[in-house]
């Protein structure tokens, strides 16, 4: 299993290996009303989902092309380890990336600190990373039949994506409450909350739908409401925990 890598990419091609990390709880901030009887609870409005601070600590060894520095010059086993390091923050600075740790889940991550490097007389390298982060696990795919349920895994409501096959033309569609007209047989429509996009083959679809607002996916069970029991329906989301 791969310990820790940055957009699918192996820590390992910079010549490094992960010595520690720790993920931060999350704090929630609460909408709620104002509330002058102690007995009862306020009324909760919204709930605002604070990120995760994620610290990382790597050790950067020193390797030339792939190979190992040790029997070189101690300024050479220096250089090499920082090239190493200037590589790999190269890839972060100024990004937003996807770092995948042991403990099963990836990180949505900016980096926002990056310590000074400690050494020793091998030449290997600690460096401690600082992020704020998202929690998530990999995307999901499921297919689901017309008025069926799915079980969303996050602990948030989150976007998603719905792709709508018919086996057969149609002049309406209706599917957790959006209408959509004039459906071609076989061919793709794709309600696309996370970009605000809705197409049929690829092409713009949105002037012929009734949405308002893209649907959310809730923790749990959630029906996916459809008014032709012969469409293929695929549903689409990337779980996020807080």
């Amino acid at each position: 299993m791969t310990e820790m890598s940055v957009n699918n990419i192996d820590i390992s091609n910079y010549s490094a290996r992960l010595l520690s990390y720790a993920v931060s709880g999350t704090t929630l901030t609460n909408n709620v009303s104002a509330n002058t009887n102690l007995v009862k609870m306020p009324a909760l409005y919204s709930t605002e989902y604070g990120t995760r601070t994620l610290t990382v600590t790597l050790t950067f060894f020193p390797c030339l092309d792939g190979c190992s520095a040790k029997g070189t010059e101690i300024t050479d086993r220096y250089a090499a380890a920082t090239d190493n390091i200037a590589r790999f923050e190269a890839e972060l600075i100024g990004k937003t990336v996807e770092i995948a740790l042991p403990d099963g889940y990836i990180y949505t991550s900016i980096v926002t600190s990056i310590s000074a490097a400690t050494f020793d007389s091998s030449g290997e390298h600690d460096v401690t990373y600082t992020f704020m982060a998202v929690r998530h696990k990999p995307t999901i795919t499921a297919t689901v039949a017309p008025n069926g349920k799915i079980y969303c895994q996050s602990t948030t409501p989150c976007k998603f994506k719905l792709k709508v096959t018919l086996p057969e033309q149609s002049s309406l569609l209706s599917i957790m409450g959006i209408v959509v007209i004039n459906i071609s047989a076989n061919t793709p429509l794709v309600l696309d909350g996370e970009l605000g996009l809705i197409t049929l083959g690829g092409v713009n679809k949105f002037l012929d739908s009734t949405l308002i607002d893209f649907p959310l996916l809730y923790p749990g069970a959630n029906t996916i409401s459809c008014n032709n029991s012969q469409a293929d329906i695929q549903v689409i989301y990337t779980p996020v925990y807080v």
